[in-house]
Formats: C-alpha cells, structure tokens, sequence
C-alpha cells in the first residue's frame, strides 16, 4: 500500500508539469495534435485509458491521463525526442496496446519544423 501511495504522489506532480495542461486555450497546436492522433490511432489506448479528441471525460480528470499529457506535452514541444517519448511511455503504461499506441501516435508527429519549443 505504501508504495501504491508514493507513486500516486508521483503521478500527481509530474501531472502538474506540463504548463499546458488540460486547458491552455494558447497549445492549440498540441491540442490538435492530440485531437488527430486520437481519430488517427483509434483507439488510441494508454493503459487503462483510451484518449478521445477535446479531452472528454472520464480519463482527463485522471491523475494517469496528466502524467501521459505532460510526456505528450514533452514530446510535442521538442522537451524529449521520440526514443524517451516510447521508453517513458511503455515504462509507465506497459502493454501492447499501450506499445501500438505510442507508435501511432510518434508516426504522426508533426516535423519538428513544424512544432514550437512552447505553447502558441
């Protein structure tokens, strides 16, 4: 129980990390990154999760879903490359299909040309 508490608390700050989390109306680059790849990679499943387009609910009140934001947020904004994206995913969410996903999702990122190193 006690290390199912210590890694809840992990989760909950590395959610925190991402400054575009959930709702920066300025990320909607990042959003509709997210919004494709959810149509694209349908369905698009991380762990217990499947992400849907606009963040419906339930998973974007997860503690899980802002940990997998913030490595998205990471990986969109050119924080990590897409090694460290795939390693850190599947470390965190492990699982074929949480495996296919990443790939998908990786598949259709943008350039990095074609991303900001922030919110825009």
């Amino acid at each position: 129980m006690h290390k199912t508490a210590i890694a809840l608390a992990a989760a909950l700050g590395l959610a925190g990390c991402a400054p575009d989390q959930f709702s920066n109306v300025k990320a909607t680059g990042l959003n509709g990154f997210i919004d494709n790849v959810a149509v694209v990679c349908a369905p698009l499943q991380v762990g217990p999760m499947v992400i849907t387009p606009n963040y419906q609910p339930p998973n974007y009140a997860s503690a899980q879903y802002g940990v997998w934001l913030d490595q998205v947020s990471n990986l969109y904004y050119k924080r990590i490359e897409p090694p460290v994206f795939i390693e850190n995913i599947n470390n965190l969410f492990p699982g074929e299909r949480t495996a296919t996903a990443t790939k998908c999702l990786v598949a259709n990122l943008p350039p990095p040309s074609e991303r900001p190193f922030a919110p825009r």
